[in-house]
């Protein structure tokens, strides 16, 4: 009899023999050229991801194809389909949601007469995700173009040596003086 150690969505994964791997990636570039130095760039942490294995009897194929289905399954929108994901692991470490990622294998087992089973559950919207989204993006700084705009409206300096606004002679002439008439 095996104990269940995974559900998703409510439905239990029935496996003998589960283990489940918690595994949490930090990525990070080499910052030293071709030097020994030792110096990294954090790249930000991802996803956590949970290793499921296990064995499923050939007398229980229906399982085998359950679990394949489950790995299989679409939303709205064709993406895959996201679990809640109920395991001691996965709470421990505040896994709620995941996807299957990677891949799926079933391996024949002869002389246990078993599949033996291989997925990998890929968390969604991550704490460090959340956290990303939360920071507020930096106010925009006003005045400031890129090479690529034009610099209408900046401040320019006369050949006369004063200041005055780059305008055209349509600018200067006609609508600045509405303008100024109106304000």
């Amino acid at each position: 009899m095996s104990t269940t150690m995974l559900t998703l969505d409510g439905e239990p994964i029935a496996l003998q023999s589960m283990r489940i791997t918690a595994g949490m990636q930090f990525m990070d570039a080499d910052q030293s050229g071709q030097t020994s130095a030792t110096s990294t760039s954090e790249q930000g942490a991802k996803a956590k991801e949970l290793d499921v294995t296990g064995l499923i009897p050939f007398k229980e194929e229906g399982k085998l194809a359950r679990l394949f289905e489950l790995a299989d399954a679409k939303a709205e929108g064709g993406q895959r389909h996201l679990y809640r994901v109920g395991s001691l692991l996965a709470k421990s470490i505040k896994v709620r949601q995941a996807k299957f990622a990677g891949r799926i294998s079933a391996t024949e087992q002869e002389g246990l007469l078993a599949w033996h089973i291989q997925f990998t559950l890929r968390e969604h919207n991550s704490v460090p995700e959340k956290r990303e989204q939360r920071k507020a993006p930096p106010p925009p700084k006003v005045g400031q173009g890129t090479d690529n705009t034009s610099k209408t409206g900046s401040s320019a300096t006369t050949p006369q040596g004063g200041d005055s606004q780059d305008l055209t002679w349509f600018e200067e002439n006609v609508l600045k003086p509405a303008d100024d008439f109106f304000s």
